[in-house]
């Protein structure tokens, strides 16, 4: 495994303060200031007054998997249409967020229906904004896109998504996944 800017800190400081110019002095990188803004930004380090930092403990660091998937829903609202939530994705929604799978607390995986005509649109698109297909990864976001011949949807609370009556289906399809999710389905749409 490569060496990284945080063994770097952690070797050269532990949890001590140090300034932008000391750490760009000692690792040669003459754009420390951005490197350590981004570290910031991911949560590693904190910024304790005007050019100093300091390595924060795990305990210390910033849950970052919300807004990270997050950020992810929005990417996929804003992507070519005509799309819907699919699978455990229309489950969540049905359920107003309720009912939620996931392969691991630190995976989350979005199920999108697509028409098979526009396939290769989202692809290019999920490209394009970084976000992962692949069914190999195993930590972070992916999308599993679901094509389809005929979509039909229905918007619950403004966002896309498979008609109620699908969803249910597929709960009492696979009830060791979705047990209890339909006593949390909501009516409105």
């Amino acid at each position: 495994m490569p060496l990284t800017y945080l063994d770097a800190i952690d070797h050269l400081y532990g949890t001590s303060e140090f300034t932008v110019r000391d750490f760009a002095t000692r690792v040669g990188n003459r754009r420390a200031t951005k490197l350590l803004s981004d570290l910031k930004l991911r949560g590693y380090v904190a910024r304790v007054g005007r050019g100093r930092y300091r390595r924060l403990e795990a305990s210390e660091r910033p849950d970052l998997r919300s807004s990270e998937w997050q950020r992810v829903r929005e990417i996929l609202l804003k992507g070519p249409d005509p799309k819907a939530w699919a699978g455990e994705s229309a489950v969540e929604v049905w359920t107003g967020g309720r009912y939620r799978t996931s392969p691991s607390v630190f995976t989350r995986v979005y199920t999108l229906a697509v028409p098979k005509s526009s396939l290769g649109k989202w692809h290019r698109y999920l490209h394009s904004k970084g976000i992962s297909s692949n069914p190999k990864k195993r930590i972070g976001a992916r999308v599993e896109l679901l094509p389809v011949a005929d979509l039909k949807v229905t918007f619950t609370d403004g966002e896309p998504v498979l008609p109620k009556g699908g969803v249910i289906r597929l709960i009492r399809a696979h009830p060791g996944i979705f047990a209890g999710a339909e006593a949390l389905m909501r009516d409105r749409s």
